[in-house]
């Protein structure tokens, strides 16, 4: 909403501003009836309230504590001089009866409020003077403004026949009047300048009505002081109509707590008129003579000169404005150029900085460190050596994958803070991928010890438990080693790449991180890398197969659940088993999604099979893969599976390796409840290999546990593996789990877990895994031997 003059911040302020605003209306429009009505005292009354509200309003609004209200302090006290005086003279005519004559001493006190009105205008105009960056034209236009009023006094004087009147006043009240009309001449002329100097002097919407209520002020009292020299019986009875210049000061007023903006000429419709002020003096001299006298001519040749000076000013300023502009403009462009230069200088250098640092972890980036392994190469010493850690971290893209790139940047600069903490200032730091960082580290030769423990403190510190916002992560990292020597220099690519190898290889072997490179690596990550390469070419329906291993209960022989095995027949390599290919597979996300999502669906393709063939089947264990099991999401697809083949939950068993613990609470949470809610059992694999947590087993519905290959193969020739596997036995059935022997090679294994009261087995054995075809000769063949779900 548009501000007004009573917009305020004090809103009772605006309050009775609107009250006196609508009460002087009021009055002035009732003071007129009056008047027609010939309520003279009536009339007076109204007047009188009239002025004292104005002097209310203008008091009410000015800012009293700053000096500069000086002008509005003389405004203000003028109209209330005017006021009693005004009613002192109603008083003497209307109650007393008083002639003219007799209270004509009254004059001499209406020239107070006219002084002091004076002396408003006047220190206005002078303070906006002084602070006016234009003087020389303001004083050439105030210049022609008062040729203007001394041309209009010239007339008017001249209507008169002579100046005897006016310069010797034979009476006190003519001696009054005419310093009425010097005084008001004065006030028209510092007004009349103000207005016409509004370009130059910054003049604000309160100035400006203080101005036109001055110059409304001064014309009703030339035109009542000069009838009142010259046509002695003249009587002006309308004393009301000063409220109109009066009101308009008190609306001036009203803006000094408002919107009080700068008003210029163009506002007022008077931009073009003040270049007119010289013609209209030297018109009114033309018009009121016949230009006979000398007197007449001097004033229109002072008119002329006045008019040329000003425009010359005018002129001369204009071309110094475009001067400084000018010079403004080449300073200012002087300046954006200079600041350009240093700026792209700044750009330049930070440039230089930014090229060689990674732009999310502030580490060195892959240019920097290949110019850092290069000179350090360059000043190796014959006893030195480099040591090249090539850090990766498992498993980075599922995480940006499940909670964001924001998660996943986070986790990298926490991640590099790790690895800057963990090295000294010698030690360079880089991240040349993804999740992959750098460290370069000299040290002297054959430091094994030394080398190795900074490549297990690099792998220990990054994967401390971390939090970013509120999610937790378990971090695993995987770091390769190159050893650099005089006698082993080559290029920093080539050295990186060799890091990588040994990095890959150590991702291959866990048991083996950190790993150091060496020559028999080469082949097997060559080895590696082209299972890879068929992996990625393979016709996944064609190339893979369910192979099924039975699980027997040893006390009746009978077959209580089977587990689904998937098979590689790769047209490079002969058929694989999943131990051959799944880690590999396990190194593109990919990949393993596809062979996983395809084990889940030939399994229960085969189950729909077995069912329309009306076969009896044991339970079915489909292993879920570590990438499977990071949500629930998992579960819900393969709810949405059996249901779409009409297959009962109950007919199938979930096999989770320990790594499922590494998932949050919540996940875990909404994971088994998912299982439990459907009735799937859920088999742990390889129990004792990994995470181990009894705490999970209490909390959560598990039904079986599967001990790990190499706790039974050991255990005939071990005696502490036969303990653990004894202790895992007692530990499940205390907790009434199903507990499953894996890895059965033998007779003497078979006889020792009989021993040990472990009667659920699967191995060799007892049975190779069959093709489906073959399990289903087998289920034909002796299906009493299965048994009940």
């Amino acid at each position: 909403m548009e501000r007004n003059i009573f917009f305020t911040s004090n809103s009772s302020l605006i309050v009775r501003q609107k009250q006196i605003f609508y009460a002087v209306i009021a009055l002035f429009i009732f003071s007129q009836f009056a008047g027609i009505l010939n309520y003279k005292n009536f009339e007076n009354l109204l007047i009188f309230l009239g002025f004292g509200l104005v002097v209310l309003g203008i008091y009410i609004s000015m800012n009293r504590s700053k000096l500069k209200a000086m002008h509005w302090l003389a405004a203000c006290f003028g109209v209330f001089l005017w006021t009693i005086i005004d009613a002192i003279r109603s008083v003497n005519e209307d109650f007393l009866l008083r002639s003219k004559e007799q209270i004509s001493y009254l004059h001499f006190f209406d020239l107070l409020p006219m002084f002091l009105l004076l002396a408003a205008v006047g220190i206005f105009f002078v303070v906006k003077f002084i602070a006016s960056d234009k003087k020389i034209l303001v004083l050439a236009d105030s210049f022609n403004v008062l040729l203007l009023v001394f041309t209009l006094a010239y007339c008017i004087v001249g209507d008169m026949g002579d100046f005897d009147i006016l310069i010797h006043p034979k009476s006190p009240s003519e001696l009054a009047a005419s310093i009425a009309i010097f005084v008001n001449l004065s006030i028209l002329f510092i007004a009349l300048s103000e207005i016409f100097n509004s370009n130059h002097l910054y003049i604000r919407h309160s100035g400006f009505f203080l101005i036109i209520a001055s110059a409304i002020f001064t014309l009703l009292n030339l035109y009542v002081f000069y009838n009142e020299l010259i046509n002695k019986g003249h009587d002006f009875t309308l004393h009301s109509i000063y409220l109109v210049p009066f009101f308009l000061l008190m609306l001036g007023a009203f803006y000094l707590k408002g919107d009080n903006k700068r008003i210029s000429a163009a506002d007022v419709g008077i931009k073009t008129t003040s270049k007119l002020v010289p013609i209209i003096s030297a018109a009114l001299i033309l018009i009121k003579t016949d230009l006979s006298s000398y007197v007449d001519l001097l004033i229109i040749f002072v008119v002329v000169a006045g008019a040329v000076i000003s425009y010359f000013m005018k002129v001369l300023d204009q071309s110094e404005e475009i001067y400084n502009a000018e010079q403004n403009l080449h300073d200012a462009k002087n300046k954006e150029k200079h600041l350009k230069t240093n700026e792209l200088e700044m750009i330049n250098l930070s440039l230089e900085g930014v090229s060689e640092k990674d732009y999310l972890t502030s580490l060195g980036n892959r240019d920097s460190l290949l110019n850092e392994l290069k000179g350090m190469c360059s000043v190796l010493g014959e006893k030195q050596e480099i040591a090249v850690y090539y850090i990766n971290i498992s498993r980075f893209k599922n995480i940006n994958t499940s909670y964001g790139h924001e998660v996943g940047d986070k986790i990298l600069k926490a991640i590099a803070k790790r690895i800057r903490e963990a090295c000294n200032r010698q030690e360079v730091t880089a991240r040349i991928g993804a999740d992959e960082f750098i460290v370069l580290s000299k040290m002297e030769e054959n430091s094994h010890t030394k080398r190795m423990k900074l490549g297990m403190e690099l792998r220990d510190t990054i994967e401390k438990p971390l939090q970013i916002d509120k999610y937790h992560f378990a971090i695993k990292s995987v770091v390769g080693i190159h050893v650099v020597t005089r006698d082993n220099i080559s290029d920093p690519r080539n050295i990186i790449k060799k890091a990588d190898m040994a990095m890959y290889y150590a991702k291959q072997n866990p048991a083996k991180n950190p790993m150091v490179y060496n020559n028999e690596i080469d082949s097997e990550i060559q080895q590696s890398s082209n299972i890879e390469i068929a992996l990625k070419k393979a016709n996944l329906q064609e190339d893979f197969e369910v192979y099924f291993q039975p699980i027997y209960d040893i006390k009746n022989l009978k077959i209580i659940c089977v587990e689904a095995l998937l098979r590689w027949q790769s047209k490079e390599y002969g058929q694989k088993e999943a131990g051959e290919f799944m880690d590999i597979a396990s190194l593109n996300s990919d990949i393993l999604n596809d062979i996983c999502t395809l084990a889940v669906s030939k399994t229960v393709e085969q189950a729909v099979r077995w069912q329309n063939k009306k076969l009896k089947v044991p339970k079915i264990s489909i292993n879920v893969a570590q990438i499977q099991s990071t949500s629930e999401k998992f579960v819900n697809e393969f709810m949405l599976t059996l249901n779409s083949h009409h297959l009962n939950p109950k007919q199938f068993e979930l096999e989770f390796s320990e790594d499922i613990w590494k998932n949050d609470q919540e996940t875990l949470d909404k994971i088994f409840s998912l299982l439990e809610k459907n009735s799937i059992d859920v088999c742990i694999d390889d129990f004792g290999s990994g995470y181990t947590s009894f705490v999970y087993i209490r909390k959560y519905k598990i039904d079986r546990i599967k001990i790990a290959n190499d706790f039974v193969a050991q255990s005939v020739i071990n005696k502490k593996d036969m303990q653990v596997v004894a202790a895992i036995i007692n530990i499940a059935k205390s907790m009434k789990l199903k507990v499953t022997a894996k890895g059965v090679e033998s007779h003497e294994i078979k006889e020792l877990l009989k021993e040990l009261n472990c009667n659920e087995m699967q191995g060799y054995f007892l049975s190779r895994p069959m093709s489906a075809e073959e399990f289903e000769n087998s289920l034909r063949q002796n299906s009493h031997m299965v048994a009940d779900i």
